[in-house]
């Protein structure tokens, strides 16, 4: 039986929980460079969601620059426009600008050197968006693809291309458009990977807050797609099962 410590699916802050995120993987970064094998070393799975709508950006964008034109306004005021975000907070991990609303977010953070990666041989964008695509599958969601992203705006990820606006390898599609956002922290022993799954199309408002446009049609069903629960579950079960067979 593989070991797998999983903090089930609860609700939070953005504030909250990339504390939580950096804890976890700054505890195992030690513990591994100690040698120490207690539950610190293990691999772990959080599941959660957000209190309000909030936007995250990645460890290395400027809010000024990712939320143009919006930001100074906003961080005078965060009342000052309706449409905005509750709460502005930075990953530890890269990657872009994501509004999180109506969606299932996890956290996982890894040893670098864990068999699921078969000494190199699989990168954690493999791994993970296996992993996912077939939790959703198992979760009864269809027309999921894993495809390989071609070139991207703003590679580095400072720009103001939202996430969902990008594309990158292993990308994870629901009826040919991103549904799964991830981003990524590498320490010297450890890894940290969260991603965004959406569950309803709400993650567009970030492009029409910032440029003032209405959101654009969207004809996907979102009424099929699970409940957080349910894809939560799934989620669970599909990683213990990939780590059983690694």
């Amino acid at each position: 039986m593989s070991q797998l410590r999983i903090d089930p699916l609860r609700g939070g802050s953005g504030a909250e929980h990339m504390r939580t995120d950096t804890a976890l993987f700054h505890d195992m970064e030690l513990a591994l460079k100690s040698g120490d094998s207690n539950d610190a070393s293990l691999p772990i799975l959080r599941l959660y969601t957000w209190n309000h709508p909030t936007v995250s950006l990645g460890k290395n964008q400027s809010p000024e620059t990712a939320l143009a034109p919006r930001w100074e306004a906003w961080s005078q005021d965060p009342l000052s426009n309706p449409q905005g975000p509750a709460e502005v907070v930075h990953r530890p991990t890269g990657g872009r600008a994501v509004w999180h609303q109506d969606e299932l977010t996890y956290s996982v953070v890894f040893p670098i050197d864990h068999p699921l990666f078969q000494g190199g041989a699989r990168s954690p964008e493999e791994v993970f968006g296996l992993w996912l695509l077939e939790s959703g599958k198992a979760a009864g969601i269809e027309s999921l693809s894993l495809e390989r992203g071609g070139s991207s705006r703003d590679p580095l990820g400072l720009g103001p291309a939202p996430c969902f606006a990008s594309t990158s390898r292993h990308e994870l599609k629901w009826h040919g458009l991103k549904w799964v956002g991830s981003a990524r922290k590498l320490g010297q022993k450890a890894l940290l990977q969260h991603g965004s799954i959406r569950l309803g199309p709400a993650g567009d408002r970030l492009e029409s807050w910032l440029t003032g446009l209405p959101l654009a049609a969207d004809t996907r069903p979102w009424h099929v797609l699970p409940s957080a629960d349910s894809l939560a579950q799934q989620l669970m079960n599909g990683l213990i099962l990939a780590l059983d067979h690694a």
